[in-house]
């Protein structure tokens, strides 16, 4: 593997880890059994994303990222326990802007993989890209009918 691969696999693990550790702050917190239900499934999606990611960087031989891992999962759990304070409709909006960044990553790499010879993930990325839309259709249609 090229090393922009292998530093994009890294970006993408790294940004999975943060989500991962935001959506388990609020499984964790949460008092309403749904709310609680949703998160619990997008830490389970998320964790598959961090999974494959971390198996693709050990694949090339290369070190998973454990100490950014380690910060962004501290920061995430943070930022997830602080907007939980905010309210259910901030804490999905926060999870909307984090959603975006990462559409927007998955959409970049994709049309990558259509230049390089990346085409062995881009059925995986694609994939991964749904998952991002389907949260973020919950999450906006979660806070736009929880508006606090």
């Amino acid at each position: 593997m090229d090393n922009k691969l292998i530093f994009r696999l890294k970006e993408f693990y790294t940004l999975e880890i943060f989500q991962v550790a935001f959506y388990k702050a609020q499984a964790n917190s949460a008092t309403d059994e749904y709310y609680k239900a949703a998160f619990e499934k997008l830490v389970q999606i998320e964790q598959e994303h961090v999974d494959y990611f971390a198996d693709k960087i050990i694949q090339a031989n290369e070190e998973v990222p454990s100490v950014v891992g380690t910060t962004f999962q501290i920061a995430g759990s943070l930022i997830g326990e602080t907007f939980e304070s905010f309210g259910q409709h901030n804490t999905c909006q926060f999870g909307v802007m984090l959603e975006n960044k990462a559409m927007k990553m998955y959409r970049d790499f994709i049309h990558e993989s259509n230049e390089k010879s990346y085409l062995t993930i881009k059925q995986k990325l694609m994939e991964y890209l749904l998952d991002e839309e389907f949260h973020t259709y919950w999450l906006r249609d979660y806070a736009k009918k929880h508006p606090n």
